[in-house]
């Protein structure tokens, strides 16, 4: 399907000036420096919500098929960045917007998943999303208002680190290219208001179009609700349920990342490069969170930390805030520069320093000649993960899905979560790292179902405009009552948004066709991959974790194709 916008001169809106949600798109030619805005219907509106599922038509609307190649520049992939109606209320729910772009390095399409204040920045300027077109004819910067999108020369700013081109221009919202996305490298994120967001690749894209920032210098205030006392009422019931549960309270204050005390526990951290699932020195990391950085996520965390050899918070932080700088994905770049330090050990990549005893400034130098592609190290680590392994060897050493890596958890822990890997989904399910490894055989089709669940909710969180975090301590919780607890949260949050009642089936029902597009979308792009696995992640069941086992890939694929089809049979069992 494909968006029909309507683009009458009666499109244009004025921020502020009744309490409807917001409806208009901003559409900016990077290529002739223009800008026009245009405006949902209430149809659309009804249709696609906000976030991730009118991102994805909106991608898909402007895209030029004969400009997504490498020789094109990425001329004709659209950047787009979406917010939702819910995200500019002053509710307790943290908000989330979302990036979607197709990313050079896997072909596929990319929705990422913020959780800054760049979406009130957005919708602060009047827009409910901005979509990036064309390719700019020289390094410039993007300045985005009520009035449209201007456009400015930022020469003076190639190569900088996002941290110093975020204070120089001032503005409270920005968007960032780093020199790794200046440099197109595969390992590219994003800064967004002091956040890494994206998968290494996306920032690639920017530094294509030749944008090293966008601002967003909105002046609109904060829209209220046409329903004052519900609101009221719902963020009652969030600061209670918060002030009840001490699992809640954490992860309000410290996010996801709080979610590593149970990694000993439970043994689903990947330690060490996939070497071993439990490590004392987890506890050290665990009692001292407080101490990190609020942008940095529990993937982020155990990537730079664990996975790399280092259980200290004050260098997690300083390799998070280089990579930060830099413009990298620290998930991404630390499988690289796993697969480096083992490759090294067995005598190969003589060009590079021995790493087997972790120095954080020796990474940090590293992470610079990545970024610039400078010095023998930094060229030769700066292509796709995929390649550096033809070149090099060391295979067995590269944890990669469709030529994407991995994000830093032990899989054979977590059946669900990877079953969602295998597809090049980056979903965690949340209740595995909770609970546990309850496989058994048998059970293929329950875990199934949770991965299918964790799937949607997730989804359609990123639709509503609510970041999944505020879902994540439902998992505690028996599996019906919270399946429904998460989904009356999220339809509360959308009807306050959106100034109509949404229903529980609304929001499964944007959830599933988030997922659905996405599908076809990359199904259209390169025909669809088969799931798979590193191959030691399927033959390999030894490690010091005392209930090790290999992850039962091929039924757990059968099992979740059966809970899609009856999903799209629309059985009632499977929704509640």
């Amino acid at each position: 399907m494909t968006v029909t916008i309507d683009s009458t001169t009666e499109a244009r809106y004025l921020c502020g000036m009744d309490e409807s949600p917001r409806r208009i798109i901003l559409v900016v030619d990077l290529e002739n420096e223009l800008s026009e805005q245009i405006m949902l219907t209430e149809v659309q509106m009804r249709r696609f919500a906000g976030g991730r599922f009118l991102a994805l038509h909106l991608w898909q609307h402007h895209r030029d098929g004969n400009g997504l190649d490498s020789a094109s520049y990425e001329a004709g992939n659209p950047m787009v960045f979406a917010a939702s109606p819910a995200a500019e209320l002053d509710v307790k729910t943290p908000p989330s917007y979302v990036v979607v772009t197709r990313n050079p390095t896997t072909a596929s399409i990319s929705c990422s998943v913020g959780s800054s204040t760049l979406g009130s920045g957005i919708l602060a300027c009047g827009y409910l999303a901005v979509v990036l077109i064309g390719r700019m004819r020289r390094l410039g910067g993007v300045l985005i208002d009520e009035r449209g999108a201007t456009f400015t020369s930022a020469e003076e700013y190639h190569n900088r680190g996002t941290i110093a081109v975020a204070r120089s221009v001032q503005s409270e919202h920005i968007v960032v290219t780093g020199p790794a996305g200046e440099q197109y490298s595969p390992y590219a994120s994003l800064y967004a208001d002091g956040e890494n967001i994206g998968p290494g690749g996306i920032g690639m894209v920017l530094g294509r179009k030749n944008v090293k920032y966008i601002a967003f210098n909105g002046e609109g205030a904060r829209r209220e609700s046409g329903d004052v006392k519900r609101q009221s009422l719902y963020n009652k019931r969030a600061e209670r349920r918060i002030g009840h549960s001490k699992t809640a309270a954490m992860i309000a204050r410290h996010g996801d990342l709080a979610l590593v005390k149970w990694a000993n526990t439970h043994g689903w951290a990947a330690i060490e490069g996939w070497s071993l699932r439990r490590d004392g020195r987890l506890w050290a990391l665990t009692d001292k969170i407080d101490q990190l950085p609020a942008h940095i996520t529990l993937s982020h965390a155990l990537a730079l930390g664990p996975n790399l050899g280092l259980f200290e918070v004050g260098s997690i932080a300083r390799l998070a805030r280089r990579c930060l700088d830099n413009g990298l994905d620290p998930v991404a770049i630390s499988a690289l520069l796993c697969w480096a330090r083992e490759s090294r050990a067995e005598g190969l990549l003589s060009f590079l320093p021995d790493l087997r005893h972790p120095e954080v400034p020796l990474y940090e130098q590293m992470l610079d000649s990545i970024a610039y592609r400078r010095g023998s190290g930094g060229m030769e680590l700066a292509y796709p993960l995929d390649e550096l392994v033809r070149r090099h060897g060391g295979a067995q050493h590269a944890y990669l899905v469709a030529k994407s890596p991995i994000a830093p958890f032990d899989l054979r822990a977590l059946p669900a979560t990877a079953l969602l890997t295998a597809m090049g989904d980056d979903t965690i399910v949340y209740s595995e790292l909770l609970g546990g490894n309850r496989y058994r055989r048998g059970n293929e089709r329950r875990l199934a179902k949770e991965a299918r669940f964790a799937q949607v909710i997730r989804a359609s969180a990123a639709c509503v405009g609510c970041h999944h975090n505020a879902l994540i301590d439902f998992s505690k919780r028996p599996r019906l009552f919270a399946k429904r607890r998460c989904f009356l949260l999220l339809a509360a949050a959308a009807s306050l948004g959106e100034a109509r009642t949404i229903s529980i089936a609304d929001v499964v029902e944007y959830g599933r066709a988030s997922l659905d597009l996405e599908a076809a979308i990359n199904e259209e792009l390169h025909g669809g991959r088969t799931a798979s696995l590193p191959e030691r992640m399927l033959i390999d069941g030894t490690s010091n974790y005392p209930k090790a086992q290999v992850v039962p890939l091929a039924r757990l694929l059968d099992a979740y194709r059966s809970v899609r089809v009856r999903e799209k049979q629309r059985d009632p069992s499977e929704t509640r």
